[in-house]
């Protein structure tokens, strides 16, 4: 599904932030990414959906170059291709039903739901991702009245209404305390099992690696420096990645 061929990325200031990064990624895998903040996570995934332009190399989707495309052609792609925020990015004085359909604008245009028209269909879908992610009975709550972990939900279900073909989240759970980034984890991986979503996942804590991810990347300088399953990670693997001296945190 995804092709990501000697991509690098070097910033206006001189940063490299990507060198030479090569992996694949099967339809239905959920996979994951962990490094060091400042290892080139967050500008891996912004290149794959071209919020960022790599400086050279290639993405290829569903065997399409990306990193070659037109405006028009960038708005096609990013049509299928999901994307969560640490933040959120939620409006927070409108509702949960509003902030999901807002999923939708690259069909439904900017008009439309600035005034609040929108299809049926569009609406039947929101309360049935809605639902997806365990928030039914909230669908009229204004999104600043939710917990944390149910405003990522509720951008969990806003990604899904663009009938993602891969969903990226960059760091869910960073913002949010344990419990909450379990739940909040446990409806990504039910995005991925049950819908069929293939999902890329930046996460710091192998805790929560350990126990989502299908197969795991790790990022070191904005190299590659692992690729495997996440079991393989042991002591000696977790110091290459995170430094002799880092101290592995669990969340439980």
């Amino acid at each position: 599904m995804l092709e990501v061929n000697h991509l690098t990325k070097v910033y206006p200031n001189g940063t490299q932030a990507l060198n030479d990064v090569s992996f694949k990624v099967e339809k239905g895998e959920f996979l994951v990414i962990i490094g060091l903040s400042g290892s080139g996570k967050s500008t891996l995934l912004r290149c794959i959906n071209r919020l960022h332009d790599s400086t050279s190399g290639s993405i290829l989707f569903e065997g399409e170059d990306i990193t070659q495309l037109s405006n028009s052609g960038i708005r096609k792609v990013r049509a299928k291709i999901g994307m969560i925020f640490q933040h959120f990015n939620l409006v927070p004085r409108t509702t949960v039903l509003t902030n999901v359909l807002t999923g939708s604008l690259s069909k439904n245009g900017i008009i439309r739901s600035i005034l609040g028209i929108w299809p049926e269909e569009d609406k039947k879908k929101a309360l049935e991702y809605i639902k997806i992610v365990g928030l039914s009975g909230k669908e009229n709550t204004r999104a600043d009245n939710l917990s944390g972990g149910q405003q990522q939900r509720v951008s969990i279900a806003r990604a899904l209404m663009q009938n993602p073909k891969i969903l990226l989240a960059d760091e869910p759970v960073a913002s949010l305390d344990p419990a909450t980034s379990h739940s909040v984890m446990q409806y990504l991986k039910k995005v991925n099992e049950e819908l069929g979503v293939t999902v890329i996942c930046n996460l710091h804590f192998l805790s929560l690696v350990r126990q989502y991810a299908s197969r795991v990347i790790a990022l070191k300088g904005g190299k590659m420096i692992y690729e495997g399953s996440p079991k393989e990670i042991d002591e000696q693997w977790f110091k290459t990645i995170y430094g002799e001296d880092a101290v592995e945190v669990t969340i439980d």
